[in-house]
């Protein structure tokens, strides 16, 4: 049962952190801008100096202060944030970041607490999202309490310091992403909202969404996530310097998932949260596929979720989710726009810095929605004309009057990605060549690719002189072949480091220049570095927030299937704390659960609290004993089943090569 430790703490989730000796170590290695990437860089700014004034106003607009230190310390006084890592962004961007993207870092430096508008404050760039507090007539209400308890926490005593020692009564996760629910108990106990003393009002599905994010695929996300906001990148000029949405302090200190008191079922129902009306609107497969905005009218204010912000979004994240509806997207922008427009003075989103005025804000959202229905329509229509997803990639682009504004650039999503999203979300990942229907996979074919190059030494000097002649996404290409079919090949992996890394300093996006540079990285380190990347073993209190339903959802996926050919297990888990009655069944290689059987005889009778249960899965040796004493515990069967059935659970593995096989 050891087995089931790791399993759940990388089902919850990951706490990435590099050793700041292995980024300056990484670091050393970076090259410098060709003249290639300086030229393309240097071109940006014409466009640059029209667009970027009334940014940095609205973001610094509303400020009242922020910490001196800088410095977030978690409930044992351990500094676990820290706002400084990003005070190289200044100035002029250098050469190796597109100047854009520099503007946008500068932009999401601003943090602290910020007045919005009389009675809405938020706290920016504390994390990830931003954390927003509304006043009521004897507390607030609390948006989006950012990923982690550390972040909330310092916001909210921020706010108490300068505004109002004043408690919490509400508290809302606009839609089913860590990022905005992970740090609720920095603003509220588990026993608060369990007793209804806190609300706590989310949209319709969101726990099973969360749980479906956040543990089914939790494994292979946390190590994609690692790549898109640069986790293991030193934080300077030639490493991590923006999340586009924000400052990536991901991977850092305590958060969990708690259970809603309140689910929001329907666009129109209203709240009254301590004298002040919430009107919701549900926008479902949108950016989440449990979403929605609220407007207050007593403030004039919309909190458009993450459906709207100051940069372009993902339609499909790089990181992994289900792919998003960029129809649905448009149309819960327009609704909105129908229901509150008329009185909308403010759009406040969870992300960036707010948007101000009737007409700004309108403009604002008509603009967003125009431009996920763009992208859309248009995919579709070229992929009528013929054209499959990579085509379609190099040939759409957004028109200028909306490519121009500020809040539609690239800077997380971009319109390459987000085209490839919608081709897939209507047809799938093949493009109806039957040349790429059944492709070999890497390692085979790259070995026949070296073969007709006629060698790696070959294939290497073809791929230098197109380095040479700044074709850096050709030499990715090419050199994908040579390392994956011979992955000690060090000047193949080095040259292609190279390539990504110019690919890198002159991408717009934060999510690309974290991708590329997370690749080179790797390539460059003498094994892979995500070794140095280590999953935290998760407190019992995180692993206690799953539900019987989400831990055996997630055990079904953790079997191995191979091992569990010819077994035959049925165990019947009995909590009587929650008053759960659970039969667990293996056969033909699937795991079964059902809450509907309760006559159906198993092999294993195990009645034990959930949460003695849960425990040992921190504890196994506490469990084991437990079992043995039969201290709470009480069992009929084959007790042994118990053994066999985790031995069939495969430990994920959390570091899988991506830039190697």
């Amino acid at each position: 049962m050891r087995n089931i430790k790791s399993i759940l703490s990388v089902a919850i989730g990951f706490s990435l952190v590099g050793s700041l000796s292995a980024q300056k170590t990484e670091a050393a290695k970076s090259k410098p801008a060709t003249e290639y990437t300086k030229k393309a860089n240097q071109a940006l700014y014409s466009k640059l100096n029209l667009i970027d004034t009334t940014d940095f106003a609205d973001a610094h607009r509303g400020f009242i202060a922020t910490l001196d230190s800088g410095i977030i310390r978690n409930e044992e006084n351990e500094s676990v944030i820290n706002l400084n890592e990003y005070s190289f962004v200044k100035g002029q961007a250098p050469t190796t970041v597109n100047p854009f993207l520099w503007q946008q870092a500068k932009l999401n430096n601003i943090n602290g607490l910020f007045k919005v508008c009389n009675g809405v404050y938020q706290v920016r760039s504390f994390d990830l999202a931003v954390i927003s507090f509304v006043e009521t007539n004897t507390g607030y209400l609390v948006i989006d309490p950012c990923t982690n308890v550390a972040a909330s926490s310092a916001a909210y005593k921020l706010i108490k310091k300068h505004i109002g020692n004043k408690p919490v009564v509400a508290v809302i996760s606009t839609h089913s992403h860590s990022d905005h629910y992970g740090g609720i108990e920095g603003v509220a106990s588990a026993e608060d909202i369990k007793s209804g003393k806190v609300k706590y009002i989310a949209p319709s599905r969101f726990i099973e969404e969360s749980v479906s994010e956040g543990v089914l695929l939790g494994n292979a996300m946390g190590r994609r996530a690692g790549y898109q906001f640069g986790l293991s990148l030193p934080r300077n000029e030639v490493g991590l310097v923006d999340a586009g949405v924000g400052k990536s302090f991901l991977g850092r200190g305590r958060s969990s998932l708690l259970e809603p008191n309140i689910s929001i079922t329907k666009t129109g129902e209203t709240i009254n949260i301590d004298g002040v009306d919430v009107v919701f609107q549900l926008t479902p497969d949108t950016e989440a596929p449990a979403n929605m905005h609220f407007f207050i009218p007593k403030y004039k204010i919309l909190f458009p979720a993450d459906n709207v912000f100051q940069t372009m979004h993902n339609l499909l994240t790089p990181r992994g989710a289900k792919v998003r509806d960029a129809k649905a997207w448009a149309h819960y922008i327009d609704e909105a726009i129908d229901l509150f427009g008329e009185n909308i003075e403010v759009v406040n989103p969870s992300h960036n810095w707010p948007v101000y005025g009737h007409d700004k804000s309108i403009q604002f959202l008509e603009d967003q929605r125009d431009m996920y229905k763009y992208i859309h329509d248009q995919t579709i229509h070229l992929a009528n004309q013929g054209l499959n997803m990579d085509e379609i990639a190099e040939t759409i682009k957004l028109p200028e009057e909306l490519s121009k504004n500020w809040y539609n650039k690239e800077f997380y999503g971009t319109i390459k990605h987000n085209s490839k999203a919608v081709y897939q979300y209507y047809l799938g990942w093949w493009d109806g060549n039957p040349a790429n229907y059944d492709k070999l996979p890497d390692v085979e074919a790259a070995k026949h690719y070296i073969e007709f190059f006629g060698g790696e030494k070959a294939a290497l000097e073809k791929a230098r002189a197109s380095y040479a002649k700044g074709e850096y996404r050709w030499v990715a290409e090419v050199l994908k072949h040579v390392v994956f079919a011979n992955p000690a090949n060090r000047e193949a992996r080095n040259l292609q480091a190279d390539a990504f890394e110019q690919i890198a300093y002159q991408t717009e996006s934060s999510i690309w220049r974290n991708l590329y540079l997370s690749g080179a990285v790797e390539l460059r380190a003498e094994g892979n570095v995500s070794d140095r990347v280590i999953p935290s073993i998760q407190s019992f209190g995180q692993i206690s927030k799953l539900t019987t339903d989400a831990l055996f959802d997630y055990l079904s996926v953790a079997l191995n299937g191979k091992k569990a050919e010819g077994k035959d297990i049925s165990i019947r888990f009995i909590f009587p704390d929650v008053n759960e009655n659970t039969l667990v069944t293996v056969k033909n290689g699937v795991l079964h659960h059902s809450v509907n059987k309760p006559d159906v005889e198993a092999k294993l009778t195990l009645t034990i609290p959930k949460k003695t249960l849960l425990e040992g899965f921190v504890d196994p040796a506490s469990l084991r004993a437990k079992i043995v004493s039969k201290d709470g515990i009480s069992y009929s069967g084959n007790i042994f089943l118990l053994k066999d059935f985790f031995e069939l659970i495969e430990i994920a593995k959390p570091n899988w090569n991506i830039v190697t096989p």
